[in-house]
């Protein structure tokens, strides 16, 4: 009888410790995504953007070249209408931007990994060309 009580001891605690291993590594796992995730950013008034919250613009095609133009008109919160205490600064210029005009970008539409953006100017700064 004693060995059968040692051997459900045994058992109850290899299934703790198994179980206490388990939960570290998932809570570092958690611990770690959390420390690499950086906030989202509107690139107009700089407001962390929450889970959900799209920055508002339009992408010109065609679709299937590296590098297309891009039209930033802001964020929920500075588009159409500013919040309290936001303002529109271009990121090139560091002028106010009004609330018709937007930014101008290039979308490279990398073949492995995340898209990337690289704002070009504002609708005062940055031209288009005359033809």
């Amino acid at each position: 009888m004693d060995y059968l009580l040692m051997g459900a001891a045994v058992c109850v605690i290899i299934a703790l410790i198994a179980w206490y291993i388990k939960y570290t590594n998932r809570k570092n796992q958690k611990t770690t995504t959390q420390k690499t995730m950086q906030p989202v950013k509107c690139p107009l008034c700089d407001t962390n953007l929450f889970v959900g919250e799209n920055i508002i613009s339009k992408v010109y095609r065609p679709m299937n070249v590296p590098d297309q133009l891009m039209i930033i008109m802001g964020c929920p919160h500075c588009y159409p209408r500013c919040e309290p205490g936001v303002k529109r600064i271009c990121p090139v210029c560091h002028k106010e931007v009004a609330q018709d005009q937007s930014l101008t970008a290039r979308l490279f539409n990398k073949t492995l990994g995340k898209k990337h953006v690289h704002v070009v100017g504002c609708s005062n700064c940055h031209k288009p060309r005359a033809q």
